[in-house]
C-alpha cells in the first residue's frame, strides 16, 4: 500500500523535473531558428505580380552566371560598376537608361495612374451611397432646400463617376496594350 504513494511521489518530481528543462531547450530552439531565419532571409528571391505577367521571361535570381564566357562579362560588369560609383555625380545623370528601364518607368507610372482612377472611383462611390443614403431618409423636410441640394450634388457625383469610370477604362486598356498586366 506505502508503494503506490511513493511511486507517484516520485513520477510527480520526475514530470515536474523534466519541464524546465524542455523550456530552456525550446528557448534555445527558438533563438535558433529565429538566427537561421535571419540569415536565410537575404538569400531568395521574391515573385511579384510583373515577374509572373512575364510569363517566365525575368532575370535569374542569382548573380553568377553558369557559363565561362558570361562570367567574364558579369565580371566587367561589375567592375564598371564599381567605377561608376566612383565617377562624379554629373556622369550618372548624363547617362541613358535602356530600354527594360524605361518599360519599367513607363509601368510604374501608369500603375500610379491606376491605383488613382482606382481611389476616386471609390471616393466618389462613398460619396454618392451617402447622399443617397441621405435622399432616402424621409424623416427630413422632403420640400426643402438642402433636399434639393442633396440630388443636385448626387447627379454631380454620377456624372464624375461615369467620367472615372471611363477613365479606369481608357487606363486598362493602355496597360493591355503595352501588356503591363
Amino acid at each position: 500500500m506505502r508503494i503506490v504513494p511513493v511511486a507517484s511521489l516520485l513520477a510527480a518530481a520526475f514530470l515536474l523535473t523534466a519541464m524546465p528543462s524542455s523550456a530552456q531547450s525550446m528557448a534555445e530552439l527558438a533563438a535558433r531558428e529565429k538566427e537561421r531565419r535571419s540569415k536565410a532571409k537575404n538569400g531568395g528571391k521574391v515573385y511579384t505580380e510583373s515577374d509572373l505577367g512575364r510569363g517566365g521571361t525575368s532575370a535569374p535570381a542569382t548573380d553568377a552566371p553558369a557559363t565561362g564566357a558570361p562570367a567574364a562579362a558579369a565580371a566587367d560588369s561589375k567592375a564598371t560598376t564599381a567605377a561608376d560609383a566612383a565617377k562624379p555625380a554629373g556622369d550618372a545623370a548624363q547617362k541613358e537608361k535602356t530600354d527594360d528601364e524605361l518599360k519599367a518607368e513607363r509601368e510604374k507610372a501608369w500603375r500610379d495612374k491606376l491605383t488613382q482612377a482606382n481611389a476616386e472611383i471609390t471616393r466618389l462611390q462613398s460619396r454618392a451611397d451617402d447622399l443617397q443614403r441621405a435622399l432616402n431618409d424621409l424623416s427630413q423636410n422632403l420640400y426643402g432646400s438642402t433636399r434639393a441640394t442633396q440630388a443636385s450634388e448626387l447627379e454631380q457625383v454620377q456624372k464624375k463617376l461615369a467620367a472615372s469610370r471611363k477613365s479606369l477604362e481608357d487606363l486598362q486598356e493602355e496597360g493591355r496594350r503595352n501588356s503591363y498586366r
